[in-house]
């Protein structure tokens, strides 16, 4: 009888199923990790966005060696907006609409010297005329925010050049054609603009907050469970006939 169950046919069945529990157990596991990275991420989401506003110099003058801690930060500086130097984001989507966002340079100083930091008036939908920022001096509050990261297979800018559009906010990559002279300096993050007393027009759009809740991860973990008690169920099932078959078999030859 064991030999039936070590066939060629039967072995590729096993293997199939190991395989199967293996990959989707994996996954399964991969979502609770992700899950966990969700919980740790809206922690510090919550934990920064819940703190006091501080002037920027605050923080850009004392950047921790880890620039999460800051991330998500409120901060207030006055300066000039550079239109002159701005830069289109691509591919932007927000309310259910697709759109572009405007990364803007604002000039101000600090301690004596010349600083640049690039902030992200908002989002406008397709076909819509970008809003040109306020003359003058203006007093911006916004939330810190670190480079935006290429995902794998999305678009990818030129690694060199000066851009016009961009898609991603990348502040290393938007770093050099950003500074007004080689002597200001581009802080390495960029802003969230979320009000400022003399910007009272509708468009840009403020930047949507992100999401605190816990996504879907723990179900997707669930379900991959699930999917993997059904494969080791359906090979229990493929077992149970496969020996009813040979059961009359073995009483004949008796």
């Amino acid at each position: 009888m064991l030999r039936t169950f070590l066939r060629p046919k039967w072995l590729l069945t096993h293997l199939l199923v190991i395989v199967l529990v293996f990959v989707m157990m994996s996954l399964s596991m991969w979502q609770f990790r992700r899950l966990d990275e969700r919980k740790t991420f809206n922690a510090g989401l919550r934990a920064n966005t819940t703190q006091a506003i501080v002037p920027i110099e605050k923080l850009a003058l004392n950047i921790p060696h880890d620039a999460n801690k800051i991330q998500w930060r409120r901060v207030v500086v006055r300066g000039t907006f550079r239109p002159g130097a701005e830069v289109t984001i691509l591919n932007r989507s927000q309310d259910g609409s697709a759109g572009i966002d405007a990364a803007t340079p604002l000039d101000f100083t600090m301690g004596g010297k010349t600083y640049a930091v690039i902030v992200d008036r908002g989002f406008v939908p397709l076909a819509t005329l970008m809003p040109k920022p306020p003359h003058g001096e203006v007093e911006v509050i916004g939330r810190i925010r670190l480079s935006q990261e290429h995902r794998i297979g999305s678009l990818s800018d030129p690694p060199t050049g000066v851009l016009t559009e961009a898609q991603h906010l990348d502040v290393k990559r938007l770093s050099k054609q950003s500074q007004a002279n080689t002597q200001q300096i581009v802080l390495p993050f960029y802003l969230d603009l979320l009000e400022s007393p003399q910007i009272t027009t509708g468009l840009p759009a403020r930047v949507a907050s992100p999401q605190t809740d816990n996504g879907p991860h723990l179900s997707y973990a669930i379900q991959w469970i699930l999917f993997s008690l059904c494969a080791i169920g359906g090979w229990v099932i493929l077992v149970k006939r496969a020996l009813r078959a040979l059961k009359p078999a073995s009483i004949d030859v008796e």
